[in-house]
């Protein structure tokens, strides 16, 4: 862990040995975040290139087309509603007969 503030997050030592378990992940977590920004904004500079060519498909290259992030899955929406469906129905409680 150590060696992951030092090298790669680039604090120093006594920084890095003065955080908390809390404000190591929260350091980690901020630089992840800014390690995704730097790829998002190299595969939108490739969806450039790649619809300036005139080489892409008809439609265009989106930015997704190249990867894709975990919390960029794709979904269609159908899956999404079908849950919300099933989850409303099994909420919704039969009446209850009067005798």
């Amino acid at each position: 862990m150590l060696g992951l503030l030092l090298g790669r997050v680039g604090l120093n030592k006594a920084d890095a040995l003065s955080l908390t378990s809390d404000e190591v992940e929260a350091v980690l977590e901020a630089y992840t975040e800014g390690v995704k920004d730097e790829w998002k904004r190299t595969r939108w500079h490739a969806t450039i290139v790649a619809n300036f060519s005139g080489n892409a498909k008809r439609s265009g290259v989106k930015p997704t087309d190249f990867f894709r992030f975990d919390d960029e899955k794709y979904s269609s929406g159908i899956r999404e509603l079908f849950k919300i469906a099933k989850d409303e129905r099994n909420d919704i409680k039969p009446p209850i007969p009067r005798t």
